[in-house]
């Protein structure tokens, strides 16, 4: 196996000349060059559609959270024959589960690395105990 690769590389050298010549070496650079710059241009733009995505997912989070809890809610008051009552007991279960995968979400490392630690600032409290 080893040798059959060897000879493979081997025969592509000998093909290619050997060594690469000064004009491939050029072109290379050049299309190296053209792709960073290309890259570089993008990166705005995926930082945006990143943050966009993370705020996506933050929505969709606290939703799923919510309705997640409704629809158990509403099935349990079918089986219970209890009218909405099991349903809106539910929902605060629901919404704080969402708010908690929220918040887990924000303090995740993807949100740090899109929000580049450019996060919201905490509001300065002043310290009014008398010590």
């Amino acid at each position: 196996m080893v040798r059959a690769i060897f000879s493979l590389l081997s025969a592509i050298m000998i093909d290619t000349g050997g060594k690469p010549t000064p004009d491939r070496l050029e072109d290379f650079e050049r299309r190296l060059d053209k792709t960073l710059e290309a890259k570089r241009g993008a990166e705005s733009d995926t930082r945006e559609t990143s943050a966009a995505g993370l705020a996506m997912r933050a929505v969709t989070e606290l939703l799923v959270g919510l309705a997640v809890c409704m629809v158990g809610g509403y099935f349990a008051d079918r089986y219970f024959g209890t009218a909405p009552w099991i349903m809106l007991a539910l929902m605060p279960f629901g919404l704080a589960a969402g708010v908690v995968n929220v918040m887990r979400l924000a303090n995740s490392k993807r949100a740090e690395d899109v929000l580049g630690g450019k996060g919201p600032v905490a509001p300065s409290v002043k310290d009014d105990d008398e010590d």
